[in-house]
């Protein structure tokens, strides 16, 4: 389904949320697309998709790959109207060659692409491009232009898309619904999105300090490997059509600006390596690849550091640690994912007290970021500090409102401290973050049958099960709502 699925949201529906045209010589774009979707109902769509992605196992939820698209995100929205908390991005657990936005900001990007590209400024072209998508509120354009399609018809489409699960039956229904309709003028609009977000991608990239030919290098490779598919054409070659007038054209919007002082991190190599290791479903696979890369002549750092991974993956892990260690001598902790990656392979080989001094180490440098966080609360469970781990992760404010990986640490401290209310509270807390109302208020009802529950708590218990029910309509509807956690609780006094 999945393929089919990704195809269709880049095609019919690529996205929204605030303009920016004014900056570009751009046209203004901003009533006629508010009198069809508001930024709220383009919210709560991608939500219900993103929830859908989450709970199919779609998304690769890796702290340090999250926090490194979040990063590249940041560097590029700021060079827009926009603000970098009005996007989203995730990874899609998958090697196909792809990237998508939803409405509301909400933006995927495939391990396989990020694979596929050879620098960080390839990859944020197609990032950038992705951002303008969402600018120039093209999902919202879309229906205007068509006439006839709804912001009723348009989720109803995405969400048969995901309820179809598997069956292509469904699949095929909810797209025929959703295209019949559209003649040439409709196609033409498409094609007139991907060049103006080719377009505003481009002076965002090169406002960013990345190369502006990367977009179009990367079109260049994709047309390339397009006569070596045949009629198996990659994922982003069927969502974003791609030309000779349209690489030309990228081509020489980017000499407008230069080279410039471009700045590519040294951490986006890494992070290729670990989105294809993790991607991988054959982890034999990563490893012989890896074997080889490193046999070559251009060695490079994230060979081993990606060999590495994959030997941990394969049950090898004191020949990963050793790898990780020298990488980690070597550099310091000027990389926190080579010495991440070490604690992890000590801890596999039963090393706990040095992967808690590795882990201390690197949080004392690295205060605030999120993979040291949460890999150093997991290190305080697994040495049996549950009180130290429950006080370390509600240090961390900017992060408890929004992390669902906290919650669960959090979950676990408090059960190995015999608070089954709290644990069950921070558990509902990690559900909820997801978007899975179902089993958040499952677990709150759990807290609430506990025996000798005090008031307070009882109170506190309550005033969640309030909060997540008007949040649960607010994202689906009532009558949904009530559905979807009567399928888990399997009541209906909920």
């Amino acid at each position: 389904m999945r393929p089919v699925f990704l195809f269709f949201l880049s095609l019919g529906l690529t996205v929204c949320t605030m303009a920016s045209a004014a900056d570009y010589d751009l046209p203004s774009i901003g009533q006629p697309a508010d009198t069809v979707m508001s930024p709220a109902e383009e919210d709560r769509i991608g939500r219900q998709v993103v929830s859908q992605l989450l709970k199919n196992g779609a998304i690769l939820d890796d702290p340090e790959l999250s926090a490194y698209l979040r990063s590249v995100g940041t560097r590029l929205a700021l060079q827009t109207r926009s603000q970098p908390d009005d996007f989203e991005f995730f990874l899609i657990n998958s090697q196909q060659v792809n990237a998508f936005a939803l409405p509301g900001g909400y933006i995927g990007m495939n391990a396989g692409l990020i694979m596929e590209s050879e620098t960080e400024s390839e990859m944020a072209g197609v990032m950038a491009h992705e951002i303008a998508h969402v600018t120039q509120r093209h999902i919202a354009r879309q229906i205007q232009a068509t006439q006839g399609m709804s912001i009723a018809t348009a989720a109803a489409m995405l969400l048969a898309i995901i309820a179809g699960g598997g069956n292509p039956a469904v699949v095929q229904a909810a797209i025929t619904m959703g295209i019949s309709g559209m003649g040439q003028q409709q196609i033409n609009f498409t094609r007139a999105h991907e060049l103006e977000a080719d377009r505003l991608g481009i002076r965002t990239l090169a406002g960013a300090g990345y190369n502006p030919n990367g977009m179009g290098s990367f079109f260049e490779k994709m047309e390339r490997r397009s006569r070596l598919y045949g009629n198996q054409l990659p994922e982003i070659l069927l969502t974003h059509p791609i030309s000779t007038t349209r690489i030309a054209e990228a081509r020489s919007r980017a000499r407008d600006y230069g080279s410039g002082n471009m700045q590519e991190s040294d951490r986006y190599r890494l992070m290729r390596a670990r989105a294809r290791v993790l991607s991988s479903s054959q982890p034999t696979d990563s490893l012989a690849y890896y074997q080889g890369q490193r046999n070559g002549d251009q060695a490079h750092p994230a060979d081993d550091y990606g060999y590495a991974l994959a030997l941990s993956r394969v049950g090898r892990s004191e020949a990963a640690r050793d790898i990780l260690a020298n990488l980690t001598e070597k550099t310091g902790t000027a990389h926190p994912h080579f010495a991440l990656a070490l604690a992890q392979t000590q801890f596999e080989t039963g090393e706990d007290d040095a992967a808690l001094a590795t882990l201390d180490q690197l949080r004392r440098e690295y205060s605030s970021y999120r993979p040291v966080i949460l890999a150093y609360g997991k290190a305080l469970l697994r040495t049996n500090q549950p009180a130290e781990t429950r006080a370390f992760l509600l240090d961390q404010s900017s992060m408890l409102n929004r992390d669902p990986h906290l919650h669960q640490l959090l979950a676990r401290a408090a059960d190995e401290m015999d608070q089954p209310e709290e644990a069950y509270y921070q558990e509902a807390e990690a559900h909820r973050l997801r978007g899975e109302y179902g089993a958040a208020i499952f677990k709150l009802r759990s807290a609430l049958e506990l025996p000798d529950l005090s008031s307070q708590a009882e109170s506190r218990i309550q005033a969640a099960l309030s909060r997540f029910r008007q949040q649960c309509d607010r994202l689906w509807s009532e009558s949904e709502c009530r559905k979807r956690i009567e399928g888990v609780v399997g009541r209906r006094d909920w």
